[in-house]
């Protein structure tokens, strides 16, 4: 970065790391600060590190800000506000060169010999200034808003039309007062203490058309799009921001959301809802969806429209609650037990998480049975700025579903009749001439059990074709960068990102990459990724865990080229990748 007329040259991208301990409102510091930027008008993406005990251990949260459109965070930061000397000391190494450090109290001062001459450190009081002058230190994360507000050369009255917005209707005017003094507060003490050199200028743009969200809150509102009325879950990190951003709102729709006893009951009640004609959902991770797996086999033999939303986290047992993985995902593509035709749908942005859930609805009913949308925690649980048309229309299918009439048309209504295209007619309990039975076990047309091997047979092939049938309907792959690259990479999910970012950086070295990204997981889409291949000398398959579960996947659907050298790109740590870590990777094999 350069100076210009004695201050800092505005920037087209900026990071900014905020650490502490839980309980210091890092989160909460950090969730304010990426909406401010977005309502500034610039494009905002957070990563939030946070551990799964309330209180006391290490917590950081990365807000990145740019005037072009961005999906991940970086791996080097150009501000540091450190609660705590702890946090100082932990995330200096991630400092740029020209980087800005806030620190509170003398800490920042007590280490400045240690930073290098191109780092700058401003101690910033803000726990003792909060208990003085509010009587508690938790006003110590507004006045970190204006301070930072200052910092970045963000006018005050957006700042404060945030906290207004923040507060106001939740907890009233006073506390509304008392926010604002402590963010004028922050702005004070910044101004008095950090040069004018020193600071940022952001520039303002038009902000309307972006939304900043969750990708859980993403699923939730394509859910509530997608007429979604019922949905049944028990809270568990990092998939409940799905349905506790649902409650307040689907009531307003004539739906419910209900907190259950575990996650084998969620489903059992999805399932039930869904039978009686609703369109249903639950949510889960980790463990929960091994409790569920009775009910997936159970929704897969009743042929029973439902979507479960699975957010993966670290594991196995309870592991990592609150840090990323993609190991779940051949959970759900093999789980269970015996055979029965199910679709696995990985969105990789904001905009895939809201349409591919109103895919999954339509895709549930006209298929005649479960879908799982499957997201891991970076992509679920930290906020990214958005941009898609919410006005425009969007088809809500019902697919093989009988009205009345149309039913009168069929004597005898068999439920599980075998068609060519495998889905049978569908009736909703209580429809006159609609009567029908609905087992766990094998049956036949009619519904009724059976051991018949004749039936077992027929009844198998039927469901296992509807696969086929429905195929033409799934998210296809996405295909970026250079299609007659000889370097191929293969990722699913919240990979996407930081590969395209790292493609940029290949680009500029002149080696081409081309990517594909998979968006549906099964069934499986082998021509497609065999017809990616065919020119390609490098496969690198990048993924977020130890066994290369996307790899093990693919090689399980595709014939490769024996001359095709095929390697895996992978971390299993509980961070996400970064640009810059995919960047060196693809470059050391390139060289190979």
């Amino acid at each position: 970065m350069t100076k210009e007329g004695g201050k800092r040259q505005a920037t087209g991208d900026i990071s900014i790391l905020i650490g502490g301990k839980a309980g210091d409102g890092v989160l909460f510091t950090g969730n304010i600060l990426a909406r401010l930027l977005k309502r500034y008008g610039w494009w905002a993406v957070t990563y939030r590190d946070f551990p799964s005990n309330i209180r006391g251990e290490p917590t950081r949260y990365f807000v990145r800000a740019s005037q072009e459109r961005i999906e991940n965070r970086r791996e080097r930061v150009d501000l540091l506000l450190a609660f705590d000397c702890e946090a100082l000391v932990r995330h200096m190494p991630a400092l740029n060169s020209g980087a800005v450090i806030l620190c509170d109290g003398a800490d920042a001062a007590i280490l400045s010999h240690s930073l290098s001459s191109e780092i700058s450190s401003f101690a910033l009081p803000l726990r003792q200034p909060a208990r003085e002058k509010f009587g508690h230190e938790i006003y110590k994360n507004m006045m970190a808003i204006g301070a930072l507000g200052y910092l970045l050369g963000l006018e005050i009255r957006p700042v404060e039309d945030m906290v207004r917005d923040l507060f106001l209707e939740r907890k009233g005017e006073a506390v509304v007062e008392a926010n604002l003094r402590a963010v004028r507060l922050g702005y004070e003490l910044a101004q008095k203490g950090i040069p004018q050199e020193k600071r940022w200028f952001l520039p303002r743009f038009p902000h309307d058309s972006k939304i900043i969200l969750m990708g859980d809150e993403a699923i939730a509102l394509g859910a509530l799009a997608a007429g979604c009325r019922f949905f049944a879950a028990y809270p568990i990190c990092p998939a409940s921001e799905i349905w506790q951003w649902l409650t307040p709102r689907i009531k307003d729709f004539g739906g419910v959301v209900i907190q259950v006893e575990d996650e084998l009951a969620a489903l059992n009640m999805v399932i039930g809802a869904a039978f009686a004609g609703a369109r249903a959902m639950t949510s889960t991770s980790g463990p929960g969806a091994s409790l569920m797996m009775e009910a997936f086999s159970l929704a897969g033999m009743a042929e029973v429209p439902v979507v479960i939303a699975h957010v993966q986290r670290v594991g196995p047992s309870t592991g990592m609650p609150t840090k990323t993985q993609q190991g779940d995902l051949l959970q759900w593509i093999f789980g269970s037990h015996g055979e029965f035709p199910r679709i696995v749908l990985a969105p990789g942005n904001l905009e895939e998480c809201f349409h591919f859930t109103i895919d999954a609805f339509n895709l549930a009913e006209k298929f005649q049975g479960p879908v799982v949308i499957l997201i891991d925690l970076d992509l679920g649980q930290n906020l990214r700025t958005a941009e898609f048309p919410l006005a425009e229309g969007w088809t809500i299918d019902r697919g093989k579903l009988l009205s009345p009439a149309e039913l009168l048309k069929i004597k005898p209504y068999k439920r599980y009749e075998i068609t060519d295209d495998g889905i049978s007619p569908r009736v909703i309990p209580g429809t006159p001439e609609g009567i029908h039975l609905v087992e766990s076990v094998e049956h036949g047309e009619d519904g009724l059990r059976s051991e018949d091997p004749d039936i077992r047979e027929k009844m198998m092939g039927k469901r296992m074709r509807k696969l086929k049938a429905i195929a033409p309907d799934l998210p296809p792959p996405t295909l970026f960068g250079f299609p007659e690259a000889e370097t191929a990479v293969i990722a699913v999910g919240s990979t996407r990102g930081p590969i395209l970012e790292a493609m940029k950086y290949m680009e500029k070295e002149g080696k081409p990459i081309k990517f594909l990204q998979l968006r549906t997981l099964w069934p499986f889409p082998a021509e497609v990724v065999s017809r990616f291949l065919q020119k390609a000398r490098h496969l690198v398959v990048i993924e977020n865990n130890f066994t290369g579960q996307l790899l093990a996947l693919i090689k399980s659907q595709v014939i490769f080229d024996p001359a095709l050298k095929v390697e895996g790109l992978r971390k299993f740590s509980p961070d996400n990748f970064t640009p810059d870590e995919i960047f060196r990777g693809l470059k050391e094999i390139c060289q190979q």
